[in-house]
C-alpha cells in the first residue's frame, strides 16, 4: 500500500529524505524536521494507512512495539527525564500528515537546560508554558542538528542491540 500524494510514502519511505534512525521490513523511525524538542521521533508503518481507524491490527501492533523498544534508547541518547508519546487522528486533532504515525518526544524536568544537539547545557524549549501547560511549540531543525541527534540515537540503539 503506497499513496503517491503522501509525503511519508513518497519522500521518506521511497526516497529516504529523512534522518532515519531505525528501519525494518514493516516500520520506520525518523527525526521530525520540525521538532517540539531535539530527538523528536516519528514512527510509521511503511504501508500507507491514514490514521488509527484505518490501520490494520498487525501493522498497528508492529508500530506500537517499535515505539516501546525505542523509548529507553532515546531517553539514554538524549539524556532526558521523560517522554511524551502521541498520535493524532484527523485535521481537527492536529494530524498534519495523513499517514498513521506516532510521536516520541523527549522531555526534561529542568525547564531550560538539556542536552540538545549543541551538547550538554544547550537551551531547550521551556517545558511548561506560562499558563502551566506543556509546551508544544515546534522549531525548525537544521540538517546538521538532525544528523547529530540521529547519530546519537543510532549509537544508543546499536549499544542496546536494537538495530
Amino acid at each position: 500500500m503506497f499513496d503517491p500524494s503522501c509525503v511519508f510514502c513518497s519522500e521518506v519511505v521511497r526516497k529516504r529524505k529523512a534522518e532515519i534512525v531505525y528501519e525494518d521490513e514493516t516500520t520506520m523511525a525518523f527525526l521530525d524536521h520540525a521538532p517540539v524538542e531535539d530527538g523528536h521521533l516519528l514512527v510509521i508503518p511503511k504501508n500507507h494507512f491514514v490514521n488509527v481507524l484505518d490501520i490494520d491490527t498487525e501493522d498497528f501492533m508492529k508500530v506500537q512495539g517499535l515505539v516501546k523498544k525505542l523509548c529507553q534508547p532515546i531517553m539514554n541518547a538524549m539524556s532526558c527525564d521523560a517522554i511524551n508519546i502521541g498520535q493524532n487522528n484527523g485535521p481537527c486533532a492536529n494530524q498534519v500528515v495523513m499517514h498513521y504515525h506516532v510521536h516520541i518526544i523527549p522531555r526534561w524536568c529542568d525547564s531550560g537546560i538539556g542536552t540538545g544537539s549543541a551538547g550538554k547545557g544547550a537551551k531547550m524549549h521551556n517545558f511548561i508554558s506560562r499558563d502551566g501547560r506543556l509546551n508544544w511549540e515546534r522549531k525548525k531543525a537544521t540538517s546538521e542538528d538532525l544528523k547529530e541527534v540521529g547519530r546519537r540515537i543510532r549509537e544508543e540503539l546499536a549499544r542496546c542491540n536494537l538495530c
